[in-house]
């Protein structure tokens, strides 16, 4: 099946070359990112109880006596691919058509066309990163500040059923004065590409109603250098029965030189609807890096997730601290080297949360 999907996705290439002049004029990128990885598991003394299981042999019952695990640590040092992405984009007049495929996972992550409207508005549909927490996927994968987003993106995509950050759906796009401005209509679960009512295809049998999942976001820039926003989502019992509340607040100079620094904070609350009572979760995350000289710069940053604020001691999070090199400053992005050292904490008690992972990445991107 992934061999058939590459291959569709080399036709299609292939079919947009040998047709740019009819079709117009496409734009390609491609991103790498390789990295080796070294994680230290702590795992905390188990005790096993006694136990009772049935003998076969004499028809009794017979006891298991239990045993004590003694705390030990475990490692792992390995290499790997983190991603290979191909991006096309073409646009024809007033339509552009974007495509994104992740080689590494041979999975298609987006595919959307947008039509402009105006100077001021677009409508975009197809499957794409829509409003949401700033620190998932509107934050790309060629500009993530360590080696993964923030638990505060990944924690919220996660509930919110956004596992990749995307979902199918339309969008208007658009700004008004100083605001930027995006409603979209959706399926809510990511997952889920609606085929027509029982016409025997994936998902056709799904009872969705009449409403779709319905998310709308709001960001400006406030001052040079400072952008915030915020994202509401609204809780649809037949989808997604949860609602969310979103913010972001970044600090990014217009000249980012030695000696400046950029920040970034985030929050994200859920509210879980789907049981007899509401679960409200939440999480926030804070970092900041200081350009060091004109090829590096230095950062730390700090984020938690509390799965049900009600509850005492589960909540989790880490500290990271990173250091970024680029050897061509004034295209950072193209070729960057990251060495990142994650501390991981958890008020669970007992539960191994990989309480030390290390970092280097090698990023390339062609664009």
């Amino acid at each position: 099946m992934k061999k058939i999907k590459l291959f569709s996705i080399i036709i299609l290439f292939l079919g947009i070359v040998t047709n740019m002049q009819l079709l117009g004029q496409p734009q390609f990128q491609y991103t790498l990112q390789s990295w080796a990885t070294y994680t230290s598991y702590d795992h905390p003394e188990k005790i096993v109880p006694d136990s009772y299981q049935f003998n076969p042999e004499t028809g009794q019952i017979d006891m298991v006596a239990g045993e004590t695990i003694a705390a030990y640590t475990s490692t792992q040092l390995g290499w790997g691919i983190r991603r290979a992405r191909l991006r096309g984009k073409m646009t024809i007049g007033r339509f552009t058509a974007f495509i994104q495929y992740a080689a590494a996972a041979s999975v298609l992550r987006d595919a959307q066309i947008d039509v402009e409207l105006s100077k001021k508005a677009k409508l975009r549909m197809g499957r794409f990163v829509g409003p949401g927490s700033q620190a998932a996927g509107r934050t790309s994968h060629t500009a993530i500040d360590f080696a993964e987003r923030s638990i505060v993106g990944r924690m919220w995509a996660s509930v919110m059923e956004r596992a990749d950050y995307r979902t199918y759906g339309l969008s208007l796009i658009g700004k008004a004065g100083f605001l930027l401005y995006e409603v979209m209509a959706s399926n809510g679960d990511g997952d889920m590409s609606l085929k027509p009512y029982n016409t025997k295809s994936s998902n056709s049998d799904e009872d969705t109603g009449g409403m779709p999942q319905m998310d709308f976001m709001v960001s400006s820039q406030i001052t040079k250098g400072i952008k915030a926003g915020v994202n509401m989502g609204l809780a649809n019992k037949d989808r997604v029965n949860k609602s969310s509340l979103t913010g972001f607040l970044y600090l990014q100079p217009k000249e980012y030189t030695k000696g400046k620094v950029r920040a970034k904070f985030d929050i994200a609350q859920v509210t879980d609807k789907t049981g007899e009572n509401n679960v409200n979760l939440m999480g926030w995350g804070a970092m900041a890096f200081v350009k060091a000289v004109d090829k590096m710069e230095i950062g730390v940053g700090y984020a938690t997730w509390d799965p049900n604020t009600d509850l005492d001691k589960d909540a989790f999070g880490n500290f990271k601290v990173a250091f970024n090199y680029s050897p061509n400053p004034e295209h950072w992005k193209d070729t960057l080297f990251k060495l990142v050292a994650v501390f991981k904490n958890a008020q669970v008690d007992n539960h191994p949360y990989d309480p030390f992972q290390l970092y280097l990445i090698w990023q390339v991107y062609m664009h």
